[in-house]
């Protein structure tokens, strides 16, 4: 397959060229080459390289910053999915589009199947429900693939890094870490996420949603926890209620993965599992870095 990556040198799309690497063709464009605010610019570029798939990882993803410009939250992750859906149409591509649990709000106990109906509590999740139904509209060929709390080795643009490489660089900088016990999510390594994308499109899945977090779940306190311990850092740590907060956050957004058996896709590993394999695989904290410093 010929694979246009849009968002392709964030923390998902490097680890998406890095899976499709030997099994596919990669186009990776910079920013500066494909806006996806650029509606005209969107159709013009994708019928110059004619790929055959879409994946549209591009996103204005900042929770706070979405709530003070919801105009460049929907510019980007609605207006601007559309735009990329549109354009896979005309050039006959399939689209991707990359989403967030936070498209629900947090209230259903036991987690989210791929066919609940969303219901946003914030701008950023009111912003990426959007840009799933505009993908579908878009191009009717399309795969919502949802993902949770995602952590990757090349950070987060605009977050100035994951939150398991803050924990641990605070940590080691001797700050005291408190951090929220009440907020349930399924923790999603990037690599975990690239490959079940690929898997879904080697295996021609039907067009629709499906969820690609880790299995299991926690909250952000375990989390924190379990990497500062896998990653030999002793801290100082304590659980904390989520209390006032400038955004509202969903309480319970744990995705539930019901079709990739479906379609014979092995299961997803758990969290800790995936944990354990970034931190051995980090440049700092794996073999040889400063683990444990």
């Amino acid at each position: 397959m010929r694979l246009l990556l849009i968002g392709g040198w964030g923390q998902l799309g490097t680890d998406l060229a890095l899976a499709a690497e030997g099994r596919h063709e990669i186009i990776r464009p910079r920013h500066a080459e494909l806006d996806v605010t650029d509606a005209a610019g969107c159709t013009s570029f994708l019928e110059a390289v004619r790929p055959d798939v879409v994946v549209n990882a591009a996103a204005f993803h900042k929770v706070e910053l979405c709530e003070q410009d919801p105009g460049r939250a929907f510019a980007v992750n609605a207006v601007g999915a559309w735009n990329v859906a549109r354009a896979a149409r005309v050039v006959g591509a399939r689209a991707v589009y990359v989403s967030t649990d936070y498209v629900f709000d947090g209230e259903q106990v036991g987690g989210y199947r791929e066919d609940d109906r969303p219901n946003p509590l914030n701008v950023y999740g009111l912003s990426k429900a959007a840009g799933e139904r505009a993908t579908q509209l878009g191009c009717p060929d399309s795969l919502v693939v949802r993902g949770s709390g995602l952590f990757g080795h090349a950070g987060s643009s605009g977050k100035g890094g994951n939150f398991v490489d803050a924990m641990i660089a605070r940590a080691q900088a001797g700050e005291p870490l408190s951090v929220v016990d009440d907020q349930i999510f399924a923790p999603t390594a990037t690599r975990d996420m690239a490959e079940r994308i690929l898997l879904l499109l080697e295996r021609e899945a039907p067009p629709g949603v499906y969820h690609a977090a880790n299995a299991g779940a926690c909250s952000w306190y375990r989390f924190a926890r379990r990497a500062l311990e896998l990653a030999g850092v002793e801290a100082t740590i304590a659980p904390r209620p989520t209390g006032e907060q400038p955004v509202r956050r969903p309480r319970c957004s744990v995705l539930l993965d019901t079709r990739g058996s479906l379609l014979g896709l092995p299961p997803a590993r758990s969290w800790e599992e995936a944990l354990a394999w970034y931190l051995a695989h980090h440049p700092r904290f794996g073999p040889g870095g400063t683990r444990g410093s």
